[in-house]
C-alpha cells in the first residue's frame, strides 16, 4: 500500500527507488505475496515520511486509502463482495476471511474488526491488532473499502485510542443508512412451517461437532465427534475448561455476553488437556468397545488430578463468572499479547478449531454452538485425526478444505510467478542498462545511424557528401618526444590532449573521425550535414591550438604546439570492415587537408582557398594569406592562415618571428598585435602605480611605490 501511494506522487518513482536502495530490497517492492518483517515495514514507513515531508500518521492514512486497490489488482474483489451486500455485514464477516487466508499467508498477523450499529444509525468499529500505531492505516482502508465496493462516502473519527486505559482502538463512522443491512424479519407463518423435531441419532448425524451450555456455562450436550475425542465424560464440565474463544477476540465466557453476540461468527479452539491426542484417538478406533471403555477409564484417572489443578489462563479465564460489558465504552479483555497467542494457535495444526455460530434457545435458556472443524490442508486433517467422512456433507466443510488447498496452491504459484517476473524484470533492466552502455560506446565510435544498422547485422552503403570541412592536426616534435620519452608517458600525454579535443569537437558540433599516432582527424558537415561546417571547423581549430598549449610535453615540460590543416569539398564516407568496422572518409578533400598539416607551421592553422570560399559572408574568422607553397602532387597553391576571431582578446595565432617569408598582411597583423600589447602593458603599469600610490599615501608605502615604478621619484607621483 505504501508503494502504491508513493507511485501516485509527482516524484514518487524516484522516492521509491531511493527507499528500496536504502533498504536493499531485491526485486519489486510491491510484491503482494512477499512477507516483510515489522522492522522492514516501519523503516520503510519512516523513510517514506522523511522523503515526502509528511507525518507518520499521514503516510499510514494515505497508504490505507489506496490499500483496497492492491486487493482489487490481485483479484480479491469478488471474494470481498461475498462477505456481505452492505458495508456493515462485510466488516462483520471480515474476521472469517482472515482466518481462511492463514493457510495461504501463514506469516499474516491478522487484525480483528467488530462493527457495532448505534441507535442513531452511526457505527462504532472496534479495531484490534497485534501491531501498535496502525489505526490511521485502518481508517484509510475503511474509507477505501466503502468507496470502492459500496460507493459510500463515510466520515470516520478516531474516538478511542489504544493506550493504558484501552487495549484497542474505536472508530466512529458516519455513513448513509444503506451501509447497514435491511431489517426484514420472517413472518410467524413462515416460522411455524418448521415442525421437525430431532432425536439424538439425527442430531449426531447432522451436528456431530456441536456443543451446548446452560446459563452457568456447563456442557449439557456434545456432538459425537467431539465426545469421541474427549478423555472422559464432559457433560457438566465448564465450557471454559474445554474450549478457548478465538473469535470474537473481545469476549470471554459470560452467558449474557455470548447471547448478545449470537449474530457474530465464532471460532473455538479445543484445549488439549481434555482431548485425546491424535495417536490415542486413532488407537482407540482400532479397538473393540469393551477395550475402549477400559482405556477411557484409565485415561480418566490419569488426567483427573491434573485437570483439577491446571487451568489454561493464556487466553481466557477458567472461571465461568468472568464477564465483560457489551457497551462500546467499556474496555475489552483482549490485548495484543492475547491476539498474538491466538494467532499462534490458529496456525497450529495440533488443535481442533471449530468455526460456526452460537444460537440462543430462549425456551431452554441454553446456548448451542453449531459448527464444524476449520481445516485448511490435508496435513491438518492428518494431525488432528479427522477424516473427510467426519465433515457433514451439508456443511460444505469438504468444499472449504478443497478451496483452501486450491487457494494455497494458487497463492504459492502466484508468488513463484511474481518472484520470477520480478527476477525477469531485474534481468531485463540490467540488460537494458548494459545495452544502453554498449550503444553509448558504439555511438562514440560510429555515427548513431551506422551503429544502429550494424546492430541489426547490416552494413550501410557508402554515402557521398558535397560540402564537408576536414581538419587534420599533429604534434610538433612528436618524433623526438616518442623516441626520448617512455611510451607510458607518451600515451598519458596523448590521452590528456585528445580527451580535451573530443570535448571541443562535441562543443562545436563536429564529428571525430579517428586518431592515428599523434594525428587527430575531425569533420564538419559529415555524417550530419550543416551549412556552417567551415565556421564550425575553424572555431574548433582555434580552440584546439590554444588548448594544446595547456598540456605540457613530457620531453622538456614546455607547452605542446600543434599544426592544423583545413580543407573543404566533397567526399565519400562509409563503413570499412566487419570484424572491427571503422567509419572512414575518402576523397581528395581528405588528402589535401592532410597535406595542409604536412606543410603547415607550428602553432598555426593553415587552410586552402577552397576552405575560405566555404565561409559565409558574415563570418568573424580572421584570415591572412601566407602565400604560395609547394604541395605534394598539387604543385604551388595559395594557402592562408586562420589567425583568430575578430574582437577576441587572445593573441593571434602567428608563425615564429624568425620567419622572413611572411606576407604583408601577416606582418601587419603582427605589428598591430605588438602595438596593442605595448599599449596594454603601459596601461597596466600606470594602473599598478596608481594602486600602490593610494596604498602608500600616509602609511609609509612611498618607498615601495618608487621601487616598483622606475619613473616614480617621490610619493606624490
Amino acid at each position: 500500500s505504501l508503494t502504491t501511494w508513493l507511485k501516485t506522487l509527482e516524484n514518487g518513482e524516484e522516492i521509491l527507488r531511493t527507499i528500496t536502495d536504502q533498504l536493499n530490497i531485491v526485486g519489486s517492492p510491491d510484491d503482494f505475496f512477499r512477507h516483510y518483517s515489522d522492522a522492514q515495514t516501519m523503516l520503510f514507513l519512516e523513510l517514506a515520511a522523511k522523503a515526502t515531508g509528511r507525518s507518520l500518521d499521514d503516510c499510514k492514512f494515505e497508504a490505507g486509502k489506496v490499500s483496497m486497490s492492491t486487493f482489487v489488482r490481485n483479484g480479491y474483489e469478488p471474494v470481498l463482495h461475498t462477505l456481505g451486500k452492505d458495508f456493515f455485514t462485510l466488516l462483520l464477516n471480515l474476521d472469517s476471511l482472515h482466518d481462511n487466508f492463514l493457510s495461504s499467508f501463514p506469516e499474516m498477523k491478522v487484525p480483528s474488526l467488530r462493527p457495532e450499529r448505534n441507535a442513531d444509525d452511526t457505527m462504532l468499529v472496534h479495531y484490534y491488532s497485534q501491531r501498535r500505531g496502525l489505526a490511521p492505516f485502518m481508517m484509510g482502508a475503511l474509507k477505501s473499502a466503502a468507496r470502492m465496493m459500496y460507493d459510500l462516502d463515510i466520515e470516520i473519527h478516531h474516538r478511542v485510542k489504544r493506550g493504558k486505559d484501552c487495549d484497542h482502538d474505536v472508530f466512529h463512522v458516519f455513513m448513509d443508512p444503506s451501509g447497514f443491512p435491511s431489517r426484514k424479519n420472517a413472518t410467524l407463518e413462515d416460522m411455524n412451517m418448521a415442525t421437525l423435531s430431532l432425536d439424538t441419532g439425527m442430531t449426531n448425524r447432522l451436528l456431530p461437532w456441536h456443543f451446548a451450555v446452560d446459563n452457568n456455562l456447563r456442557i449439557v450436550s456434545l456432538g459425537q465427534h467431539l465426545a469421541s475425542r474427549m478423555k472422559k465424560d464432559c457433560i457438566g464440565m465448564y465450557a471454559s475448561d474445554m474450549f478457548r474463544i478465538a473469535r470474537p477476540v473481545d469476549i470471554s465466557w459470560d452467558f449474557e455476553s455470548l447471547c448478545i453476540r449470537t449474530d457474530k461468527p465464532f471460532l473455538f479452539i479445543t484445549k488439549p488437556k481434555q482431548m485425546l491426542s491424535t495417536a490415542e484417538y486413532l488407537k482407540l478406533l482400532e479397538q473393540s468397545e469393551d477395550d475402549r471403555s477400559g482405556d477411557l477409564e484409565d485415561l480418566e484417572s490419569m488426567y483427573d488430578q491434573d485437570s483439577q489443578n491446571q487451568h489454561f489462563r493464556l487466553l481466557n479465564s477458567s472461571s465461568p463468572t468472568t464477564s465483560i460489558s457489551s457497551a462500546s465504552t467499556n474496555i475489552s479483555a483482549a490485548g495484543s499479547d492475547v491476539l498474538e497467542a491466538r494467532s499462534r494457535l490458529l496456525k497450529s495444526s495440533s488443535h481442533i478449531k471449530l468455526h460456526g455460530e452460537m444460537i440462543h434457545d430462549s425456551k431452554k435458556n441454553i446456548l448451542v454452538f453449531i459448527g464444524n472443524p476449520l481445516v485448511m490442508s490435508l496435513q491438518e486433517l492428518e494431525d488432528q485425526g479427522i477424516h473427510l467422512a467426519d465433515l457433514p456433507v451439508h456443511c460444505h466443510g469438504r468444499e472449504v478444505l478443497y478451496g483452501a488447498m486450491c487457494q494455497y496452491i494458487s497463492a504459492q504459484n502466484s508468488n513463484d510467478i511474481h518472484s520470477k517476473m520480478s527476477d525477469l524484470d531485474n534481468t531485463l533492466e540490467q540488460i537494458n542498462l548494459r545495452k544502453s552502455q554498449i550503444d553509448q560506446l558504439l555511438h562514440s565510435i560510429l555515427p548513431p545511424e551506422v551503429a544502429e544498422a550494424l546492430s541489426r547485422g547490416e552494413i550501410p552503403p557508402a554515402e557521398s557528401y558535397n560540402n564537408v570541412s576536414v581538419l587534420f592536426c599533429d604534434i610538433v616534435g612528436f618524433t623526438n618526444i616518442s623516441s626520448e620519452v617512455p611510451s607510458v608517458e607518451v600515451m598519458e600525454m596523448l590521452h590528456e590532449l585528445f580527451v580535451r579535443f573530443d570535448e571541443l569537437a562535441d562543443k562545436h558540433g563536429c564529428y571525430k573521425v579517428e586518431t592515428i599516432g599523434d594525428a587527430y582527424m575531425v569533420a564538419a558537415g559529415c555524417p550530419d550535414e550543416s551549412e556552417d561546417h567551415a565556421v564550425r571547423i575553424a572555431r574548433l581549430g582555434i580552440e584546439m591550438v590554444r588548448t594544446a598549449q595547456s598540456v605540457q610535453s613530457p620531453l622538456d615540460g614546455e607547452p605542446l604546439r600543434i599544426r592544423v590543416g583545413l580543407h573543404s569539398g566533397p567526399l565519400m564516407a562509409g563503413v570499412v570492415g566487419r570484424a572491427r568496422p571503422r567509419y572512414c572518409l575518402f576523397g581528395d578533400t581528405v588528402n589535401v587537408a592532410r597535406r595542409m598539416v604536412t606543410a603547415g607551421l607550428p602553432g598555426c592553422i593553415q587552410a586552402t582557398y577552397r576552405f575560405i570560399r566555404y565561409l559565409p559572408p558574415n563570418h568573424n574568422i580572421v584570415i591572412a594569406p601566407r602565400g604560395r607553397i609547394e604541395i605534394q602532387e598539387k604543385g604551388l597553391i595559395k594557402v592562408f592562415l586562420v589567425v583568430g576571431l575578430q574582437g577576441a582578446a587572445d593573441s593571434p595565432l602567428l608563425p615564429d618571428t624568425d620567419l622572413s617569408d611572411l606576407s604583408q598582411e601577416l606582418e601587419l597583423i603582427r605589428a598591430q598585435h605588438a602595438m596593442r600589447s605595448s599599449i596594454l602593458s603601459r596601461r597596466n603599469t600606470v594602473a599598478s602605480v596608481e594602486f600602490y600610490s593610494s596604498l602608500g599615501a600616509g602609511n609609509g608605502m612611498s618607498e615601495l611605490t618608487g621601487m616598483m615604478c622606475p619613473f616614480s621619484n617621490n610619493s606624490s607621483s
